[in-house]
């Protein structure tokens, strides 16, 4: 009579066990908590022998995330901190999400030309944006940024001098890109203590300074500076232009020959120079050229010397271009 009962009560319960092994999931169920359960070594050892968990027969092999653009931006602003560079990064636009972001009304408008990412030293690593010649009126780029899209590290284009004077504080203005202008964008600081727009007499700066892309050598020449005619030459003598004759474009001379004129001589040091070519030349058109030469003033390289993508964001975060090498 008992053995008859626990045969009873022992079939009722393994039902029972069947019906609430179906209820609560079956065979998934138990999945689920042998995943969560603890490595037992650890648990006896204090250690582990294959990570946190232990690694069942029905569990993948260890997936590798890849970081969402985005998600550079935190590691890079922390590298960047790291350098104290970190004021010239306040007002970067936000990262959009994506692969490229939504595409910027100036698309098409405004291009990445050229590049010398690749390059080691932050003073060689710059960056060409040129408008189209089909844009029907300037484009403003201050305050626009470049971002990698591998690393996360971005920068902002700062305003720049639009007349530069040597020596002198400059203001600083907006940049406003007219048809067909250009923009290098360096990393390093400038050679002249600020970004400033071109014109017909910056190519007297490479005489103290060194610029990467060079300045374009093409100053007004010493004839063009000091005509040659009769009263010109009754003031100056004519050994004057012989001597401005010899003279290459841009240059400013060291030295001057013993036979010159105290009036040539005056007009060579008052004019053959980068303020003195300005003073002379600055009421001539085209005075300004359409090319500006910006400087983000860091210590450390933003762009990746062997591959890397770059986006040129407007300043809503939407991308104008795009650069791949």
């Amino acid at each position: 009579m008992i053995k008859r009962v626990l045969i009873i009560s022992l079939v009722v319960f393994i039902i029972a066990l069947i019906i609430f092994w179906f209820i609560t999931g079956g065979w998934a169920a138990a999945a689920r908590t042998a995943r969560s359960l603890g490595n037992p070594l650890e648990l006896i050892f204090g250690t582990s022998t294959s990570g946190s968990f232990i690694k069942l027969p029905w569990q993948p092999p260890e997936l590798v995330r890849g970081p969402d653009i985005a998600d550079y931006a935190d590691e890079a602003d922390a590298r960047i901190l790291a350098s104290g560079d970190e004021d010239q990064f306040a007002n970067t636009p936000p990262a959009p999400r994506g692969a490229f972001g939504d595409a910027s009304v100036y698309a098409g408008k405004v291009f990445i030309k050229e590049s010398n990412a690749t390059e080691s030293g932050v003073s060689l690593e710059f960056i060409q944006l040129t408008a189209s010649d089909n844009n029907s009126q300037p484009i403003p780029v201050t305050n626009w940024a470049l971002q990698s899209a591998v690393s996360g590290a971005r920068a902002v284009l700062p305003p720049a001098a639009p007349f530069f004077i040597l020596g002198v504080v400059n203001p600083v203005q907006s940049v406003y890109l007219d048809p067909g202008a250009s923009i290098f964008i360096t990393t390093g600081a400038s050679p002249v203590g600020t970004s400033f727009r071109e014109n017909i007499c910056s190519g007297y700066l490479t005489e103290l300074h060194t610029f990467t892309p060079e300045l374009a050598n093409e100053c007004p020449t010493p004839p063009e500076m000091l005509p040659m005619n009769a009263d010109n030459l009754r003031t100056y003598g004519s050994s004057c232009f012989d001597y401005l004759d010899t003279l290459t474009q841009c240059h400013f001379p060291a030295t001057l020959p013993g036979d010159l004129s105290s009036a040539c001589r005056s007009f060579i040091s008052n004019t053959m120079s980068y303020n003195g070519c300005i003073n002379t030349s600055r009421d001539r058109a085209p005075f300004a050229l359409p090319s500006f030469r910006t400087y983000l003033g860091l210590r450390a390289e933003l762009w990746s010397n062997s591959h890397d993508v770059i986006r040129l964001i407007d300043e809503q975060g939407r991308t104008v271009d795009v650069l791949t090498y």
